[in-house]
């Protein structure tokens, strides 16, 4: 080889090989150094921290945060943050930010194999929201199960079965079957491309390392979050439907107007002019309950009791017998409608009927998101609101959770939103339309604030007040409707928590597998090839350094087939030295020079090696391309390997040969 192309070669390897050196720091600081211990204490004393501040606050804790606290809540080493610690942390982020990614299998985390909710998915998709649709989709769901790939043909065949018209729920009038069936399942195949783009911004707000989000098959969503430790609140994040609307709530002579219907529908008997008369004589608007009520006082505020003392008020079995819906109701002192807590299950039943479905027409009742204690008792707020969204959430493009200003009287955390220029439009039109009227916010079914529109609001902004909300619940909520609402809500079909106990093994055993193999290869090639076996051992050793080195680079995420995947590059490193190494025994069996018996070697065999590793490395690609989680981290090892492979196995042992023959012209040891 010329003298002067091995000066090049020999520069070009010390380069490659202090950029690896570089690349190495960030992971062996990350997961080899003495601090490593010190950090993780560091990172638990400020959850401890923030765990006992949520505590003072009275927020809710999830399970982990309540195990940390029972386990470092009481030992003062851990309630207080010494000076400089916290910038210890922010220095250890900047190096992780830098270092090799370890995946789920290493680390451990969370599995989710998710489906979108087609049931739903059609409600939402439904022009009439009834009680048949309800029916036909539950015998849909019968016989489909989880089966998804039988799921519209088996639409088609239920509602052709009952005769119905497709057309009476979905598409357009005079649409045929054939057409609504198949832009139902368009719109289905469209909702798992939406929710993975959902699915990727939520998380990747939420702060998780290298998740895998990817679509499995035409109807499943696989997700992976390494190094998840809160269960809860990850799973809450991912399967939180997010559907937000704005509705109009009922005007106050309508509510009236409907409560007296479903009493009338409850007593039997809508056409009874005896029952119609009594429930009219003893009907009262709901009035404002003073300050002081108690429950039992408010409950006569809708039981047929007046201001006046004198008034004679109905029994409860009176009350019951008579106004079978409204004697469930009571008052607040605001005017609203609530529900005592084992009342809740009632209303829904009665909500359910059929005839009681007939009668609210295009009302629909919902319920408040928390519900408010009333002398140590829990009660919840019904609203009755129009059926029909003036907007939804798809038109918000800014969300973030803030403490709420002074002029809320509920306190805590709010949410002000921002909505793009044609939802600004609606929404506008709406509060300029409606003025005097309340708007209800609601998110997922559940009402979050009603409040009175005052004048038109121009802008397209709004804020959701939460109230006694905690701070995590706020940036959560924020989340969801910056990254947006998914089609449907989300079914977990498997669930799997990867503890980091099982990480550890696997690491010890994939380090264990690679030591072993490269210690018996190298032992093997020594006593085989003698000094040019050693050389094949330091550019094997080289490729595992330059491998890990250009993962580690790339912020790479090496998992346990990753690991197979270097080990088998071992192999192949070695093989490419072997051929070479082989083929220069066959020169000098023919008498020819060392020098040229090198040089013939290495041209020979680099025909064969360059064949080899290229057919492999285009099923590398194929893998990759195709391939799902651990497949695509052994392609992705087994590709790069492949390439350091023929850097250090043909270059460097080369480099290394000439340097030995240079100085022994007569002979070598191969």
């Amino acid at each position: 080889m010329n003298e002067h192309n091995n000066i090049v070669r020999w520069v070009i390897f010390a380069l490659l090989f202090s950029w690896a050196v570089y690349s190495l720091i960030p992971t062996y600081k990350v997961y080899f150094s003495s601090e490593n211990d010190m950090i993780e204490k560091i990172k638990t004393k400020v959850e401890v921290d923030k765990i006992v501040m949520k505590k003072k606050q009275g927020e809710k804790l999830t399970v982990l945060e309540n195990n940390l606290f029972d386990e470092f809540g009481n030992d003062p080493e851990y309630l207080s943050l010494a000076e400089g610690e916290l910038d210890k942390i922010a220095e250890f982020e900047k190096l992780n930010q830098k270092s090799l990614a370890l995946g789920l299998d290493l680390q451990g985390g969370m599995h989710l194999v998710l489906e979108i909710n087609y049931d739903q998915l059609l409600k939402n998709k439904a022009k009439i929201k009834d009680k048949q649709l309800e029916d036909v989709l539950a015998s849909v769901k019968a016989k489909t199960g989880n089966d998804k790939s039988i799921y519209f043909n088996q639409v088609r065949n239920t509602f052709s079965s009952k005769s119905i018209p497709l057309s009476t729920y979905f598409g357009k009038d005079g649409d045929s079957d054939d057409r609504i069936i198949a832009s139902l399942d368009s719109a289905a195949k469209k909702g798992i491309i939406t929710t993975l783009e959902v699915l990727r911004n939520r998380i990747d707000q939420f702060g998780i390392a290298e998740p895998s989000i990817q679509k499995r098959g035409k109807h499943r969503i696989i997700v992976e979050l390494p190094g998840v430790k809160d269960e809860e609140r990850a799973t809450n994040l991912v399967n939180r439907a997010a559907f937000l609307e704005f509705k109009l709530v009922a005007e106050n002579e309508d509510i009236q107007k409907k409560f007296d219907e479903i009493d009338l529908v409850l007593l039997g008997d809508e056409k009874n002019e005896d029952a119609k008369e009594t429930i009219e004589a003893v009907k009262k608007e709901v009035v404002e309950a003073d300050t002081n009520t108690t429950a039992e006082d408010a409950t006569k505020l809708l039981s047929g009791a007046t201001s006046d003392s004198t008034d004679v008020v109905l029994t409860d079995s009176e009350m019951i017998k008579q106004h079978p819906f409204k004697a469930l109701l009571i008052g607040g002192r605001g005017g609203e409608i609530l529900v005592k807590s084992e009342n809740k299950i009632k209303i829904n039943d009665i909500v359910k009927k059929d005839r009681v479905r007939a009668i609210l027409g295009k009302y629909e009742f919902v319920w408040k998101n928390k519900p408010v204690i009333l002398n140590e008792e829990k009660y919840y707020e019904l609203f009755l609101v129009l059926n029909k969204a003036e907007l939804d959430g798809t038109s918000i493009v800014e969300a973030n959770a803030s403490v709420a200003s002074g002029s809320s009287s509920m306190g805590g955390w709010e949410v002000p939103f921002e909505l793009d220029k044609p939802g600004g439009r609606i929404f506008a039109d709406v509060t300029g339309n409606n003025i005097g009227r309340r708007l209800a916010i609601i998110l997922d079914g559940k009402l979050f604030m009603a409040p009175n529109i005052n004048s038109r609001i121009p802008n397209g902004r709004g804020v959701i007040t939460l109230g006694g909300s905690s701070a995590t619940e706020a940036r959560d909520m924020a989340i969801v409707l910056k990254a947006g609402a998914l089609e449907a809500p989300l079914e977990i079909m498997e669930k799997r928590i990867i503890g980091p106990s099982l990480g550890t093994d696997s690491i010890k055993s994939g380090v264990t597998a690679s030591i072993v193999g490269v210690l018996l290869v190298i032992v093997f090639m020594v006593i085989w090839y003698k000094l040019s076996g050693i050389f094949a051992a330091i550019a094997l050793i080289l490729n595992l350094i330059f491998t890990i080195a250009t993962l580690s680079y790339f912020r790479a995420t090496l998992t346990l087939p990753g690991i197979a995947g270097m080990i088998l590059t071992i192999g192949m490193s070695v093989d490419a030295n072997v051929l070479i190494f082989e083929r220069i025994k066959e020169e000098l069996k023919e008498k020819r020079t060392v020098l040229s018996a090198v040089n013939a070697g290495y041209e020979q065999a680099f025909k064969v090696i360059f064949d080899a590793n290229i057919t492999t490395f285009i099923a590398g690609i194929t893998l990759y391309q195709f391939g799902t989680g651990p497949i695509k981290g052994f392609a992705l090892t087994l590709m790069i390997g492949i390439m350091w492979s023929m850097f250090t196995a043909v270059v460097l042992t080369r480099l290394l040969t000439d340097l030995y023959v240079n100085k022994n012209s007569s002979k070598i040891s191969v």
